[in-house]
């Protein structure tokens, strides 16, 4: 699985523009090949600051993606911007879940 955050500072005057062009886009990539989530959220100490979370089956897909007529809209918007967004991707190897925060307690209290 591949992990993309991407953070976006927008220019105060140009946030409402930024959110017409991004909340269009949310849903036709979510149904996208491959795109096993995609969300989009407000900074709560910035509001001009957002990130955009997605996870996709492997490197095909989220290439298909980034070649895509969407994501060209997408970085078209980077006008918007104070400055290039910070984008990391992260190749994921191992994922668990609540089971492992419960187990790490357990084992926590027993040391």
């Amino acid at each position: 699985m591949i992990v993309v955050i991407i953070q976006l500072d927008v220019l105060a005057q140009k946030r409402n523009e930024f959110l017409q062009t991004i909340s269009g886009m949310i849903a036709p990539t979510r149904s996208e090949k491959g795109c096993l989530g995609h969300h989009f959220s407000q900074d709560v100490e910035d509001e001009n600051r957002f990130f955009i979370i997605q996870c996709w089956q492997d490197q095909a897909d989220l290439d298909r993606h980034w070649c895509s007529d969407r994501f060209g809209v997408f970085l078209g918007s980077f006008h918007l911007l104070k400055k290039t967004p910070d984008i990391k991707i992260h190749a994921v190897t191992f994922t668990a879940g609540m089971e492992t925060v419960k187990a790490a307690r357990e084992k926590m209290k027993t040391l």
